[in-house]
């Protein structure tokens, strides 16, 4: 008898639990049929012209039947600088030795805030700093170095120039921004746009301004610790679009979209505003309603800020920014790595993450220790930081996101539209985060820039303030009936 007719035989009472009454094979394929459609990406302009520090609408055109992803298409301008005369030169002025390149995550950080409007109602917000939070949770690692170019996170835009002795350009490069409305992350979801007869869909963004995208600092000629002097950066937006991805249905479906009602479980996004926290230990108080899924916080030094180190939440300033780098990887320090052509001989950028330096010139999560307690009862005792920035997007996330993402959960999978639990804040009357963050996030020591190198003076330290901001998902309830689409629980 040979090795695989044996193990067949050896069938015993416990094996009734496994094979018994089998419902399935493995060994024959099943699929079920699906109806007839297609999808076209479709270009759609703003009315108005889209540049940095502008608020701009786009009114969906009813190409198709349903709406689905959408991604906001843009081009960042240019960027000149000039050598000569042994001085280095941007916009008339002299940036030698300091810095002068595109921030980290550029394509993020351009969006100020993003919103849909459905027949004059406001149905969900989103901020440029949740796309990042929702990257760093959500991203598939194996999508991540595409997604770091659609967003312009990039050596091209990120290396800084200040140190060169010739003449050049930062390069003009197209962004790709993809949207995370409920509607763009689930298929099911779709916005049927044939059930809207008498109701509008906008995209409503207001951008950045261009002195919060693109740094340009020169080294002071006198005390050169006690400030950075910064330099007006220039130009304009061009190209910038949405491309919307449409549904067209067969006759069948389509005729049932537009006849009947819909009801559609979706999620929104929740923030109340910053809260600015001068002191280690705090109570801050959760303005949220509705089924809350997660709620997700950081907090962040205002000098970091001030650096433009936008999605920098540790409680250091990081120093690798004004250095040559690889977004790609995490802050690998270049310049601590010998004959780095050896090194990275035979590898490409994504395989750059295997030669970092970890945490060498990166703080801590800031932080410290949290507490949730509801009515004046603690949800959980108190957790030290890296619970909430590990622990917990280990057990419910893709992946775990950089230092100083923080994240509870109420549910198993927050993810997925499926509901695993949640917290009904509506019937809370008293919510509050307890949070105590490092000693380093309320201080700061004195910046110096030279040789394109940014360092803080850690050895005297003064009082200062960090913002603390904390976001919320919740399910709420779109009814589309006659035409016409609204909320079903307002706020």
């Amino acid at each position: 008898m040979g090795g695989g007719l044996m193990q067949l035989v050896a069938y015993g009472a416990q094996d009734i639990y496994l094979t018994g009454n089998p419902q399935i094979t493995f060994f024959k394929v099943v699929y079920r049929r699906h109806t007839n459609f297609s999808i076209e990406s479709i270009e759609q302009t703003f009315n108005g012209t889209a540049d940095f520090g502008k608020k701009v609408s786009c009114t969906i055109s009813r190409n198709g039947d349903l709406v689905h992803r959408i991604y906001l298409q843009t081009s960042i301008p240019e960027q000149e600088y000039i050598y000569t005369e042994n001085k280095l030169k941007y916009n008339s002025e002299e940036v030698t030795n300091g810095i002068l390149r595109w921030v980290d995550w550029v394509g993020e950080k351009l969006i100020n805030y993003v919103e849909i409007d459905i027949g004059g109602q406001k149905i969900d917000k989103h901020y440029g700093e949740w796309l990042h939070i929702w990257n760093q949770l959500t991203n598939n690692p194996g999508h991540e170095e595409g997604y770091q170019r659609m967003v312009g996170n990039m050596p091209e835009l990120t290396k800084n120039r200040a140190t060169s002795t010739t003449n050049g350009t930062i390069s003009s490069q197209k962004l790709y921004i993809p949207l995370q409305f409920w509607f763009c992350r689930n298929p099911g979801l779709a916005l049927p746009l044939i059930a809207l007869q008498y109701h509008e869909v906008k995209i409503n963004i207001e951008f950045q301004e261009l002195k919060n995208l693109f740094i340009a600092q020169k080294v002071p000629t006198t005390n050169p610790a006690d400030n950075i002097l910064t330099v007006s950066p220039a130009g304009s937006l061009r190209d910038t679009s949405l491309w919307v991805d449409y549904i067209f249905l067969d006759t069948d479906e389509r005729r049932r979209f537009a006849q009947l009602s819909h009801e559609y479980l979706i999620e929104q996004l929740q923030f109340p505003g910053e809260e600015t926290i001068s002191t280690t230990s705090n109570k801050i108080r959760l303005n949220f309603n509705h089924p809350v899924k997660e709620i997700v916080w950081v907090a962040q030094k205002t000098s970091n800020i001030d650096l433009m180190q936008s999605y920098n939440y540790t409680d250091l300033a990081d120093s690798s920014p004004t250095l040559t780098h690889n977004p790609l990887g995490n802050n690998l320090l270049q310049s601590l790595v010998e004959n780095l052509e050896t090194v990275y001989a035979g590898t490409n950028e994504s395989h750059y993450h295997n030669l970092q330096l970890k945490n060498v010139d990166t703080g801590k999560n800031t932080c410290s220790i949290a507490r949730l307690q509801l009515n004046g009862q603690d949800r959980f005792t108190e957790r030290a930081g890296d619970y909430f920035n590990y622990v917990q997007p280990y057990n419910h996330h893709t992946r775990t996101p950089h230092v100083g993402i923080n994240v509870y959960s109420f549910g198993l999978k927050p993810e997925e539209h499926q509901p695993s639990g949640t917290c009904n804040f509506s019937r809370i009357d008293n919510a509050n985060l307890f949070l105590t963050v490092t000693d380093n996030t309320v201080q700061r020591g004195k910046f110096n820039l030279q040789s394109g190198l940014l360092t803080e003076n850690t050895t005297t330290l003064t009082s200062s303030s960090a913002k603390v901001r904390i976001y919320a998902t919740n399910y709420n309830v779109l009814r589309i009936m006659s035409g016409m689409g609204g909320l079903a629980y307002s706020n």
